[in-house]
């Protein structure tokens, strides 16, 4: 059960980090083709919530974003909650709730249950899990023309995704057991966790929309040279799978 103390949510939880595969490694392997709860690369831990509505970092059409702590025990030897409350990112899903009879206006932030929370973050950890890998195959791509012609006229940036993982808060104590002949499931809530891109809102930019190939930054905007290297790596990606697939909607700092 979550404790929530001076608006901030205590939980107790499994995480499981997204891990990264070549492209060539999950189309060979049917175990890879998606990111799927592994206990032997899992981690019990704590997170704590800041729920306040003044501290929250966004709201989108269907995720809230809200600062968080990681502690993991033991805590992995290097990256995403490698120090002890780790500060992240942690978002889910929600819907609006209005007052009996209305549609539009003010809302109340609305959860989902587990059964249908559950799914919708696994969507966005398979997004997040086969975007890196697409992303690699770009720079594989790169780093083999590199290897066997003159230097490009200007850097190549080198930028990744988000480390991130799935957290399943468990019902604790006398509630969880289950009442005889009753199925039930022992998942209270899931989260998306997200390591924390230092910069704040100032800083983030929205590169290529997901409608649109071109930029969506004009030719002086700051950031422009990486739209144009995002869509670049659309095109490369684009024509390595055959037309299959591509990264859309860039954004970051």
């Amino acid at each position: 059960m979550a404790c929530v103390v001076f608006e901030k949510q205590n939980e107790t939880i499994h995480f499981y980090p997204i891990p990264k595969h070549l492209l060539t490694e999950i189309l060979q392997n049917e175990d890879y083709r998606s990111f799927t709860l592994d206990a032997a690369e899992s981690w019990v831990g704590q997170l704590t919530v800041d729920i306040s509505q003044d501290n929250i970092i966004g709201m989108g059409g269907f995720k809230t974003a809200h600062p968080g702590w990681l502690t993991l025990t033991p805590p992995p030897i290097s990256g995403f909650g490698s120090v002890s409350r780790h500060e992240i990112v942690v978002k889910r899903p929600f819907h609006q709730v209005y007052p009996h009879g209305v549609s539009q206006g003010p809302f109340k932030i609305g959860r989902f249950p587990v059964a249908d929370e559950l799914p919708k973050l696994f969507k966005e950890a398979n997004v997040l899990y086969w975007a890196s890998s697409l992303l690699q195959l770009t720079y594989d791509f790169i780093d083999h023309r590199l290897a066997s012609s003159c230097p490009p006229p200007s850097p190549i940036p080198r930028v990744r995704f988000v480390e991130a993982g799935l957290a399943l808060a468990f019902v604790q104590g006398p509630t969880a057991a289950s009442k005889p002949g009753l199925r039930t499931c022992p998942i209270r809530a899931c989260y998306l966790l997200e390591e924390l891109i230092d910069g704040g809102d100032d800083a983030f930019l929205k590169f290529i929309h997901n409608t649109d190939a071109n930029p969506l930054l004009d030719e002086l905007d700051d950031g422009y040279d990486l739209a144009v290297f995002f869509s670049f790596t659309q095109h490369v990606q684009y024509v390595k799978t055959g037309g299959l697939a591509f990264i859309s909607d860039y954004q970051g700092m």
